[in-house]
């Protein structure tokens, strides 16, 4: 390095564009394999880091990686194009596209989007349909929660799969709360709110937690875990409640549980971006399965229309969301939480030039901003403070565990007399034992 320094103090021009080069190649394959090819978090990982840690049991399991990740898409993509391929030609279903293929193409995107990162096919479904398509917030909403549960539960497979580690329990509880929300927030809360509510409320509340996320992952360096420390009785509880909250949001419009446990994962508990977004997926799909068999088997009431759009963003989702699942495990972090930041901005934005705006809207998508960054700030203070608990309590067990451990060494050399430690013999035994 100092002789390329010098050669270019001296204006060797060879030298220095050689350095350029070799720096430019070497600095940007270096940058993008860290960020957009991490490597996959597996199930088993504890500790940030510990990412080969990998169950060999089971169906498949020989498979290599690279096996594996093809075949994880493959399955979902393959189950469902067969039931829909054959319902479409049965009944002769394609006079769908006619009107609503531009749906399809919006997929394309959307369906990848939502299965790496941790807002949903409805999130991108719903703005579109609603701002852009001015379809009812109805239809948009029982179109969002009937394509993530069919795109979200194939993308859900492939995490499986593929063995990407999540978090179970976040997962259990988290369920438990929004399968009850969503249905609570579908009879009592949804016909109190009108469209242009729903719409502001929609893009508000994502937005704050978007702005939140983006102050706090300002510092790059900040502790993350793989798994919440300590789960105890009140955590659960904490997840059951979020859960819940994310299930009224899903009611309205068709997206939610997911931001609201990973807004609770990762500002809360600290948990990394790489195990919250699959974690969320998962999530997403089981929520939105709920929503749908609630609107189709006991209440009767999806619309024809979200019917119409469902069937032409079947074939795209399905393939599209397992695909971004791969993709988003690989990504670094920051990645993940920089496609957060883009995509609920631009949805924010959107709305604003899209709905027609009165002062009370207005006024009320702004204090509804306010309200949830301050409830996000918050919530990351009392993660930070249990979070320093937690790593004190950790350094207090280490260094007791440690004396512990001197005091038992100092112990067993105190029981050996002294003529036999100063045995050669003895000396040789010792040095061999700790050296194993």
């Amino acid at each position: 390095m100092y002789e390329v320094g010098a050669a270019m103090r001296r204006g060797d021009g060879t030298t220095s564009r050689r350095f350029w080069s070799k720096w430019c190649h070497n600095g940007f394959s270096f940058w993008c394999k860290k960020y957009f090819w991490e490597g996959q978090l597996k199930q088993g990982a504890v500790d940030e880091g510990n990412e080969n840690v990998t169950n060999t049991r089971g169906p498949l399991s020989g498979l290599s990686p690279s096996k594996r990740k093809l075949v994880g898409l493959l399955i979902p993509a393959a189950f469902f194009h067969f039931w829909y391929w054959s319902i479409m030609t049965y009944r002769n279903l394609f006079y769908v596209y006619e009107t609503k293929y531009p749906m399809s193409i919006t997929m394309v995107f959307g369906s990848i989007i939502a299965g790496m990162t941790s807002v949903g096919g409805g999130a991108i479904a719903f703005p579109v349909m609603t701002l852009v398509m001015k379809e009812p917030p109805e239809i948009a909403r029982d179109l969002a929660m009937s394509l993530q549960a069919n795109g979200m539960t194939a993308a859900s497979f492939s995490i499986f799969f593929m063995k990407v580690h999540i978090e179970r329990h976040a997962l259990l509880f988290s369920l438990l709360g929004s399968s009850i929300g969503v249905i609570f927030g579908l009879e009592v809360i949804d016909p109190l709110l009108t469209p242009p509510m729903k719409k502001m409320g929609f893009v508000s509340i994502f937005f704050a937690f978007s702005f939140a996320l983006f102050l706090i992952n300002w510092n790059h360096k900040r502790t993350t875990f793989n798994n919440i420390p300590e789960l105890n009785w009140w955590k659960r509880l904490l997840l059951f409640i979020f859960g819940f909250i994310g299930g009224i949001f899903t009611s309205f419009s068709g997206s939610g549980a997911d931001i609201c446990m990973f807004s609770l994962l990762t500002l809360f508990f600290k948990v990394s971006e790489k195990v919250s977004t699959p974690t969320s997926v998962v999530l997403m799909a089981m929520t939105s399965m709920v929503c749908w068999w609630w609107r189709t088997l006991v209440t009767g009431a999806m619309p024809q229309e979200s019917w119409e759009y469902l069937l032409v963003v079947v074939p795209i989702v399905t393939i599209g969301a397992p695909f971004g699942a791969l993709i988003g495990t690989h990504f670094h972090r920051l990645v993940l939480a920089a496609c957060v930041y883009i995509l609920n901005t631009m949805s924010l934005v959107s709305a604003f030039v899209i709905v027609p705006q009165t002062p009370v809207l207005v006024g009320g998508s702004i204090g509804l901003m306010v309200a949830m960054f301050i409830i996000y700030s918050v919530i990351y203070k009392l993660g930070d403070r249990m979070n320093m608990k937690y790593e004190k309590a950790s350094i207090k067990a280490k260094e007791e565990a440690k004396m512990k451990a001197d005091s038992a060494n100092s112990l067993t050399q105190n029981d050996v007399p002294d003529h036999t430690r100063d045995n050669p013999a003895y000396i040789g035994s010792t040095e061999y034992i700790s050296r194993m």
